[in-house]
């Protein structure tokens, strides 16, 4: 792929109409796929190759979608109007691959924005309208040099990375809370060191913050970064902090909601519609909604429930391919109530 692993179809039917952009987040986890002999993608012969990296979100459930809807279009295009662009984007998980997404340009004449997820909040049989609550989220690298040395001979002429990013998880984790509204922290990965015998002149935290709005995640950010100062002054080491990825918190726009409703409730295969249910994650397709909301345009992220083998992200996880069927439909009767000549 040469690095860009994104891809965005567009149809231009000749024919006046809006501009409407489905998009469908393509990437794996770092989650090793369990062998077991009764999971179903172990048993069908789809299960990952790649050692330490499977879908265990539902993220190839929602390429298939977008493939099958590219299909669709394409065999249907003389019953639309206007244009429809789907949006196949990379690296939803670390939500580093709608920001720079976003900056292309691609949804700057957008007038409806639509994204899904598979499962996660809701079973088989039903459809969250409006998930609540979405999380803004900041995905940091903080990174400690010192100066390397001889940790018998002269370990004082050391400056201990590894001391200052060990203290510093501590002091991370007990971040006082915003007394307005969630919050959340969590360190994944801590790398340091060269050599047992050596003073430690490098180490690298990885860790995520979120909050329930854009001012209280504000406030966990300035947080690690006082924090990971503190104890860089601390150890006499180097820091630098860098953003690795980014997500915002999302309202959804009422009047999609509205023709969703409508859609969703006439289906029969959905038992269930819920108009709002807390979302209470993070996910980065809001850096794009909010991009065409902030242009004038509606936005909507909804929920198609899926029976799962087990939770997200995790190993053995697998979801009710049925689902994918509903899911289909669902944007298939979106687009066809926006864009039918």
């Amino acid at each position: 792929m040469e690095g860009l692993t994104g891809c965005v179809g567009i149809l231009e039917t000749g024919v006046p109409g809006p501009v409407t952009a489905l998009r469908f987040d393509i990437d794996c986890v770092k989650v090793a796929e369990t062998d077991s002999d009764d999971h179903l993608p172990c048993k069908e012969g789809f299960a990952s190759t790649q050692p330490g990296l499977m879908h265990a979100c539902g993220h190839d459930g929602h390429t298939a979608i977008g493939i099958a809807l590219a299909t669709w279009l394409r065999v249907n295009r003389e019953k639309f109007c206007g244009t429809i662009k789907l949006l196949f984007q990379p690296a939803e998980e670390g939500v580093r691959g709608a920001r720079p997404m976003a900056e292309s340009g691609v949804l700057d004449d957008v007038d409806n924005f639509l994204g899904m997820h598979l499962s996660f909040i809701a079973n088989s049989g039903e459809v969250v309208l409006n998930p609540t609550h979405f999380l803004c989220t900041t995905k940091l690298d903080i990174r400690y040099s010192g100066k390397p040395a001889h940790a018998g001979a002269e370990p004082h002429k050391g400056r201990n990375a590894l001391a200052a990013a060990a203290n510093a998880s501590v002091q991370l984790l007990g971040i006082a809370r915003h007394g307005e509204g969630m919050t959340r922290i969590n360190i994944g990965e801590l790398h340091a060191g060269e050599g047992r015998n050596v003073v430690p002149a490098h180490a690298v935290l990885k860790l995520e913050v979120r909050g329930e709005n854009e001012t209280i995640n504000s406030y966990m950010v300035e947080q690690v970064e006082a924090v990971a100062k503190g104890c860089a002054m601390s150890f006499g080491v180097d820091v630098e902090t860098e953003v690795m990825g980014e997500a915002v918190d999302l309202v959804n726009s009422p009047a999609l909601i509205e023709r969703l409703g409508a859609i969703a409730r006439e289906h029969p295969s959905i038992e269930t519609v819920i108009e709002d249910k807390v979302f209470g994650g993070s996910e980065d397709a809001t850096i794009l909604a909010k991009r065409v909301q902030k242009r004038g345009g509606e936005a909507l992220f909804f929920i198609v429930g899926a029976d799962r083998k087990a939770g997200h992200h995790q190993a053995e996880f697998d979801f009710d391919e049925k689902q994918m069927n509903t899911a289909f439909d669902l944007y298939a009767g979106m687009l066809t109530s926006l864009h039918s000549r």
